[in-house]
């Protein structure tokens, strides 16, 4: 079994989803301010789940009953992009959650940290991957991408590069010419 709370080592987008045990009326005060002065500010959110400093904009806390109507398990992979077959497991139990939720990107990360350490209030309920696709596409064949993306025609030479091809011949065929002369000369 895999450890849920290792940073994965290979460049892959994740996302760990914990509750908290916190009353909603607490969310705003457990985030804390995202522009805290001080390099060695920690809020209670960065200090409950055990990576050090996280880049606020890949942090989210919400109540679950936010997404009641789409699910859960449906915004971590559309959304945010993780893998179907990482989420799907877990599916039921995910869009079954109430109250706080904390989704950690890996994002939020700062370089060096190769595990998560969380401590309460958080429980950890999962640990999503993104799975990267490498499929080529076809090229965009609309009004908007013609001429600008993939398919640009091909460019007329400039005058000065044609002069310089004219110049170029010219010497070439002189150097020939030359090196025929000496040879019936020879």
């Amino acid at each position: 079994m895999t450890d849920q709370l290792a940073i994965p080592a290979a460049a892959v987008r994740t996302v760990w989803v914990f509750t908290a045990d916190l009353a909603e009326a607490e969310l705003a005060g457990f985030r804390g301010a995202d522009d805290a002065p001080g390099p060695d500010r920690a809020t209670p959110l960065e200090q409950a789940v055990g990576a050090g400093r996280l880049a606020p904009s890949h942090v989210e806390l919400f109540m679950a009953e936010a997404l009641a109507d789409y699910g859960l398990a449906d915004y971590l992979v559309e959304a945010n992009g993780m893998d179907p077959a990482s989420v799907d497991p877990d599916r039921a139990r995910l869009d079954g959650l109430t109250g706080p939720v904390l989704l950690v990107l890996s994002g939020a990360l700062a370089e060096g940290i190769d595990r998560l350490a969380p401590s309460a209030p958080l429980t950890l309920v999962g640990r999503y991957t993104e799975t990267p696709d490498f499929t080529l596409r076809p090229p965009l064949r609309t009004d908007a991408a013609s001429g600008a993306i993939g398919d640009a025609p091909a460019k007329r030479p400039s005058d000065a590069a044609m002069s310089g091809r004219i110049a170029t011949l010219a010497l070439l065929v002189l150097f020939a010419l030359v090196g025929v002369m000496i040879w019936v000369g020879a």
